[in-house]
């Protein structure tokens, strides 16, 4: 992605950024808007998206870091992977908590056109107004399919899945999911309340452990759900 600025590092744009939100917003919404950002910086400095080892080397030997180096070129790079993996895999945090991360940064991506630090990008925006729209949703059915496994008790099973899962197929009140890592294609039908069936969407990823029981499969722990 091209920009007009190269001059500024991101450490300075998110900074900008910052100082324009300050005027408009209210402290309180403003310390939402400050916490998201620390923590993509956290992420930026953490993952080093679009830049390899030997860039983390060099740079790091010389006593820099990604958002001290880098400028606009490199500020969007990883708001797809904060939003999609970051958020809900790495941060402990509630639905409002993952529904400022989505606002923040479209709000992010919105203003860096606008100064004309980067080029208008249409299938980034969409993603991110997907994602946006998705994270805290995923996060509202975590937290609906953990108090309902509390509820329902142990499982005795014969066989049992850990890892990641697609959800494959929805119907009501059951899911089909497909395991990323064991080579099962088609994990289901899994009972599950006709709430959960109804926020449950196909593409999902769902991180946790599935069972074969006698009676079919079922859902045992559920760690983690991204959109």
């Amino acid at each position: 992605m091209s920009t007009s600025k190269p001059d500024k590092t991101i450490d300075e744009l998110l900074a900008e950024f910052l100082a324009a939100q300050r005027v408009r917003l209210s402290a309180k919404t403003y310390g939402k808007y400050e916490g998201i950002i620390d923590l993509y910086k956290s992420y930026l400095e953490r993952y080093w998206p679009d830049h390899s080892g030997k860039d983390y080397d060099a740079v790091t030997g010389a006593g820099g870091t990604y958002c001290g180096t880098y400028g606009a070129k490199d500020i969007t790079a990883g708001f797809s992977e904060f939003l999609d993996y970051f958020m809900p895999h790495k941060v402990i945090a509630g639905n409002e908590t993952m529904k400022a991360a989505g606002t923040v940064i479209k709000k992010l991506a919105r203003w860096l056109v606008a100064q004309g630090y980067t080029q208008d990008d249409e299938v980034m925006r969409d993603h991110l107004r997907e994602t946006a729209r998705d994270l805290p949703a995923s996060q509202k059915l975590l937290d609906d399919l953990n108090d309902w496994l509390d509820e329902t008790g142990p499982v005795r099973s014969t066989k049992q899945l850990e890892g990641h899962f697609f959800i494959q197929r929805v119907e009501p009140k059951q899911i089909w999911l497909e395991s990323l890592l064991s080579g099962e294609s088609e994990i289901g039908p899994i009972p599950v309340p006709a709430h959960v069936a109804r926020a449950c969407k196909v593409g999902w990823d769902i991180g946790g452990v599935v069972a074969r029981t006698r009676t079919g499969w079922r859902l045992v722990e559920v760690w983690n759900i991204s959109p």
